[in-house]
């Protein structure tokens, strides 16, 4: 106790005898900061609960491009089983986020964390825990980042054992089974026909592309179902053109009228006459039909045949289908060179756009990774090792090494002739760009030897 609150005891007999917290003298310059930045914080949530009221605790989107969750989602599903397009930007986004390893074993790495003896147990927990498993640890991660790509989210559950010592298996929860529901400032997380809220310790649910109030996730080809209904549609109408093309030969025949002698009747108002005259003319379109694939028709003298070209009607059809297709594309996070379309694609423009498909792959990662790590590191809590596994994935080659190696050998060579000219900060500045601790990288040049200057006219 302090003299200052020796005399406020003694004038105050209310008064505190024992100060409430350190005074600041006593206090780290840490310390203090901390305390002065908490002492500014609330102690629970401030913004509102929302304009819905009490239906808050009920509330989650139900609604995707114009349709429901559930059948949005179920068309994403079907468009990557029966679209070529749809499929393979799906496969090719898994395979840059997933890429195998330069040996060609999985590129997927677990990096312990912890003592070495709690790193060696959790390493023999983990491959107990991955040989449980009904799907390897490879195909766990490329399922999931299928999940993100057509439903907007990773949904696990690590379920463990009778005695809560190991986790036991992992679920493999639809996302579209999952809706979500707020309890004060809790969310909690439902599956369809469950009677009871999945446990937050044993579930996971990761979300990819929220936006706005939607917290539950997007389909990451969302954007491109409307084209891809599209492509379907035209793809219908040129499949049926091509059939109308097929038969353009036989499309127009001209038959002479018969008379109600030459059908068998006595005359027009005969009751059989209009079936009999069509039957006449049936048997000339049964005739060119047998004759299509012939590409000849024999008729009698007076009947006239005429080949209607319908390329001209369909001469169109191509240039909606290419600028459809662009719009497809872009909905599904693909480029055209991906595609196979190699027209307009050049070294320097795929340059360009190629880094933005890999950072969409590395975006797919992320609630993959999160999701995986979680059912990991409940095993070893439950193991009672006190250690962390971190997932780490390996990078795809890259397809513009040379390029880019000319490239980092010229900024080498600046960054050589500009530390010479600028000095300490400029080499500060470089390694700091580069990733590197700059105190680190003064040491060691400090540290190394300096060459000797040659002599002029070179070494004698």
């Amino acid at each position: 106790m302090n003299l200052l609150h020796k005399v406020l005891a003694e004038k105050y007999g209310t008064a505190r005898t024992d100060p409430v917290t350190p005074q600041r003298h006593s206090l780290a310059p840490q310390q203090y900061l901390a305390r002065s930045t908490t002492s500014r914080m609330p102690r629970e949530r401030v913004s509102g609960r929302s304009r819905f009221g009490k239906m808050w605790g009920l509330w989650s989107t139900e609604q995707l491009a114009g349709r429901s969750r559930r059948a949005a989602i179920e068309l994403c599903r079907q468009a990557v089983d029966t679209d070529s397009d749809a499929g393979g930007a799906m496969n090719d986004l898994v395979a840059l986020a997933n890429p195998p390893a330069a040996d060609g074993t999985s590129g997927v790495r677990l990096e312990f964390e912890g003592s070495e003896s709690a790193k060696k147990r959790a390493r023999a927990e983990t491959d107990a825990l991955l040989a449980r498993l009904h799907l390897p640890l490879h195909e766990l991660i490329n399922h999931e980042l299928r999940e993100v790509y057509v439903a907007g989210a990773t949904s696990l559950e690590w379920y463990p054992n009778r005695g809560r010592s190991r986790v036991e298996g992992v679920e493999l929860l639809p996302p579209e089974d999952i809706t979500v529901r707020r309890v004060d400032d809790q969310r909690q997380y439902w599956q369809d026909g469950n009677d009871q809220a999945m446990h937050p310790a044993t579930y996971l649910y990761a979300a990819y592309g929220t936006a706005g109030r939607d917290e539950l996730g997007r389909p990451a080809m969302l954007a491109a179902l409307g084209e891809l209904e599209r492509k379907a549609q035209l793809t219908e109408g040129i499949d049926k053109a091509i059939r109308l093309i097929s038969q353009g030969v036989f499309l127009k025949i001209g038959v002479p009228k018969p008379t109600p002698q030459e059908l068998g009747v006595a005359s027009e108002s005969d009751p059989g006459y209009i079936d009999a005259l069509a039957g006449y003319y049936e048997s000339y379109v049964e005739t060119a039909a047998s004759a299509r694939d012939l590409g000849i028709l024999a008729v009698e003298d007076g009947t006239e045949t005429q080949a209607v070209n319908l390329t001209g009607n369909v001469g169109g059809m191509g240039d909606l289908e290419a600028m459809n297709a662009l719009k497809v594309w872009s909905g599904l996070m693909t480029l055209p060179f991906m595609r196979g379309k190699m027209d307009s694609t050049t070294q320097a423009l795929a340059q360009i756009v190629y880094p933005i498909l890999l950072t969409h792959a590395n975006n797919m990662r992320e609630p993959v990774r999160r999701s995986v790590e979680f059912g990991l590191n409940l095993n070893l809590r439950l193991a009672g090792i006190p250690a962390r596994v971190r997932l780490q994935f390996a990078e795809p080659a890259n397809p513009f090494i040379e390029a880019h190696a000319k490239a980092a050998q010229l900024q080498a060579e600046t960054d050589t002739l500009y530390t010479e000219l600028y000095g300490e900060p400029y080499l500060r500045w470089a390694a700091e760009r580069d990733g590197f601790d700059p105190e680190q990288v003064l040491a060691a040049r400090q540290r190394a030897p300096t060459a000797a200057n040659s002599p002029p006219g070179g070494t004698q």
